[in-house]
């Protein structure tokens, strides 16, 4: 394979933009912005495991528990697990705008253990202090680590090693930056070769990377979809790569066979995921992205809500463990386009002065280090699932909670509660998968109900989004419910002991003795301070229809807005929040009952429409010859 012809496609998407701070942050599922278990608002270390260039205030909490004894022993991890082949809606907001007046590309990735590495993880906290989970790993192998578990891990060290071995791409844009040193660790981006765990800076800075990567595309958000064809084509999803091994010499960049192997290397060929029998289905879209805001958080142009990509998730023979969700941002100007190479350096520098046109000199704020930039940010692990035997062929919704406690302004970057989707379109029959996660982590002083640094979600019914206090037809379970007595109340009690009067206050005490606030004492269930971190509830189906009302009885207040749930259940599937054009689809679908209705019926139209054809064939043809000839008495 010869890289010297496709070297100018591929610098395309050398990431390239005109605005410093155009941070990005994943919501749904909750993304870590390199946080672990720092009670601060902003995070301690940006280096932990992936390079973000996002603002330090944004990322949520690692998802663990801080038990009352402080005994860091007892403390308890958890991961959100979602089912193979159903929807999750992947919610993300941008700092600056994509498709007005420049381009913009979200590039969605996705890996899973042993794909990614071995013993992937978000990092365990080691004391209920905080703070004790934030260092970057060692460069070492985790069985070179007296405590492995303290670190994160996404890629492995030896991937590290080898990108730290292998050549960085001399044909790139470097602008007047120096960069310190001739391997893949240093790029225009990063010229001093800084680690952020153990990312491969130039496969971080350059999409679609020329040579290997341990990451599934998932999607591609553009506002110029004339490139999906070629996105499509050099994903690794569906085309070998290629790299150079064993290089004594990295000042050569080899681009084939030949090259690599005459300066001593070993040229590797690298499958295509779709060839790779261990790796999932890979699913992967090339969509156009709605426009956005300036300066809006990522709020779409004309609407009211954040952008969202709804994602198909994979099928496998085995479940997919320790998963890890990957967003990256950029967004260019006419100053650095997609075609620059390194013949392009001396037509940028830092800091350039003008002449305007009126003869007045003025410094521009060019870092030519951030003009072309990229931004990321990473979930925390995940699971994906084999469904039950029972719900093999059924559908399931995932519901799930965006947000981080606090108001407005303490969760600066991130946003305050809210349920993912909040306003669902099902068909009766469906199923729908409750399930959240939340964390102990959360900064102490910041505002909220219950115990101070902690997350905590229910769901209970309401008679209209309009009311925020229970009304007494939901409460007695009467036809106006979706939910029937066990369900709701294992939702509204997320599984706390309140018969227990030693582990949670009575009615009595909360009412009467006014121990309603007492927000610290684990034993006020009311606020849910003896609920887990983690709820998850196994899909439930909805037999009714209608629509149906529900809400956080926790955070739904003047500290944290409004955290409300909407269900609307029809006999017929319609447009949904978490089912829309952006959804990536299945090419294992089925056909489904009401498919083979609606192609019986079709037949049945065709086969009527021929017997009136053929009973009325003389009369059509009658008609037909004195139209002729009326007419050509007129002529």
């Amino acid at each position: 394979m010869n890289l010297k012809g496709i070297i100018p496609l591929l610098l395309l998407l050398s990431f390239t933009t005109n605005i410093v701070n155009a941070d990005i942050y994943l919501h749904n599922p909750r993304g870590s912005n390199n946080r672990c278990d720092s009670r601060t608002n902003n995070r301690r270390n940006a280096n932990r495991l992936f390079d973000s260039q996002n603002n330090a205030a944004g990322g949520y909490a690692v998802g663990c528990s801080r038990p009352i004894n402080n005994d860091p022993n007892d403390i308890e991890c958890y991961q959100m697990n979602y089912y193979m082949e159903t929807v999750l809606p992947i919610r993300f907001t941008a700092q600056h705008n994509c498709g007005d007046y420049n381009d913009c590309q979200y590039i969605l990735q996705y890996s899973c253990e042993d794909i990614l590495a071995e013993n992937v993880r978000d990092g365990t906290p080691q004391s209920t202090n905080g703070a004790s989970c934030t260092d970057i790993i060692p460069e070492k192998h985790d069985t070179d680590l007296s405590n492995p578990n303290q670190y994160g891990k996404h890629e492995d060290y030896s991937y590290y090693q080898r990108c730290k071995d292998m050549p960085r791409n001399r044909e790139l844009f470097t602008a007047d930056q120096v960069l310190r040193g001739n391997s893949a660790t240093y790029t225009r981006q990063n010229p001093n070769g800084n680690r952020y765990g153990f990312e491969c800076p130039e496969e971080r800075d350059y999409y679609p990377y020329w040579s290997d990567s341990p990451w599934i595309d998932i999607a591609i958000i553009t506002n110029n979809i004339d490139r999906c064809p070629y996105y499509l084509n050099q994903s690794q999803c569906n085309t070998p790569k290629y790299s150079c091994a064993g290089l004594s010499d990295l000042s050569i960049y080899p681009t084939d066979e030949y090259t690599c192997e005459t300066h001593g290397g070993h040229w590797i060929q690298h499958s295509a995921f779709i060839e790779n029998a261990d790796a999932p289905i890979c699913n992967i879209s090339c969509i156009e992205t709605s426009t956005s805001n300036v300066n809006r958080l990522g709020i779409g142009k004309n609407s009211s809500h954040s952008q969202t990509f709804h994602w198909r998730l994979p099928s496998h023979t085995n479940d997919l463990r320790n998963c890890i969700l990957r967003l990256r941002y950029n967004i260019s100007s006419k100053e650095t386009p997609w075609e620059f190479t390194r013949n392009n350096n001396s037509e940028l520098e830092n800091n350039p002065v003008f002449n305007t046109s009126a003869g007045v000199p003025l410094r521009l704020a060019i870092n030519t280090a951030q003009y072309s930039r990229v931004f990321e940010d990473r979930s925390y692990t995940f699971n994906i699932i084999n469904r039950p035997t029972q719900l093999r062929n059924s559908v399931i919704h995932n519901v799930n909670v965006q947000g981080k406690r606090g108001n407005i302004a303490q969760v600066r970057n991130c946003i305050e509660y809210d349920f993912v989707p909040n306003n669902l379109s099902i068909t009766k029959g469906d199923y729908i998968h409750f399930q959240w996660i939340g964390s102990d982590y959360n900064p102490h002083g910041n505002d909220g109900e219950g115990r101070a640094g902690t997350d905590r979600s229910n769901l209970v019914e309401v008679s209209s989004l309009f009311y925020n206090t229970f009304d007494t037809n939901t409460n007695t379970h009467t036809s106006y419910n979706l939910l029937d007595n066990y369900n709701s109340y294992v939702l509204a009690s997320l599984n706390q002991p309140i018969e227990n009067d030693t582990l949670c206050y009575t009615y009595d005490e909360l009412y009467n003795e006014n121990k309603r606030n007492d927000e610290e004492s684990i034993k006020n269930c009311a606020l849910l301070n003896y609920a887990k971190v983690y709820f998850n509830l196994q899909p439930i189906r909805v037999n009714k229809t209608g629509k149906y009302f529900l809400m956080s009885s926790r955070n739904n207040n003047f500290s944290n807005r409004r955290q409300m749930l909407q269900i609307n259940v029809s006999l017929a599937a319609k447009n949904s929040e978490n089912i829309n054009k952006n959804t990536n689809k299945n090419n294992n679908s089925k056909f489904t009952p009401s498919v083979i209705i609606a192609i019986i019926i079709s037949i049945l139209v065709v086969i009527g429409l021929v017997i009136i054809a053929i009973k009325y064939k003389f009369s059509f043809l009658k008609a037909k010859r004195y139209i002729v000839r009326q007419t050509s008495s007129r002529v």
